[in-house]
């Protein structure tokens, strides 16, 4: 027997749905809101995946004040440290700053705070090893 189109249209939509959210979220089911804060903790989680970022994009996504206390050769050589890095849970959500819980592969869980300034670019990161 085969599914009506509307059915099939269902499955289709719900598989999208769920694609989006494991890769939007880092891979646990977390809802990272899609806010300025939010759009660059994504933007990490993704960056620390493919260290070395260069300092063309750093620029893009870290405010110049962050940049001049964590060099990017220093900001590469943390984030190549959080590789698979992924979002447990948020327990503060503000339009420019979250604050929640996160962990890597081998088990390491961090408290985890980042914040953006008014243009949108980070301007302060903490992953804190608990």
């Amino acid at each position: 027997m085969r599914p009506s189109r509307t059915l099939a249209g269902l499955l289709v939509l719900l598989a999208v749905l769920l694609a989006g959210c494991a890769s939007a979220d880092g891979g646990k089911g977390i809802a990272i809101p899609d806010s300025p804060v939010g759009k660059q903790l994504r933007w990490y989680l993704d960056a620390v995946n493919r260290t070395p970022i260069a300092e063309s994009e750093l620029n893009e996504h870290l405010s110049q004040d962050f940049l001049k206390e964590i060099p990017p050769q220093k900001f590469n050589e943390i984030a190549q440290g959080l590789k698979g890095l992924t979002v447990d849970e948020l327990s503060k959500t503000e339009p420019a700053a979250l604050t929640g819980l996160a962990s890597i592969p081998l088990g390491q869980k961090y408290d985890t705070k980042i914040s953006v300034g008014t243009d949108g670019k980070i301007d302060y990161l903490l992953f804190e090893p608990k």
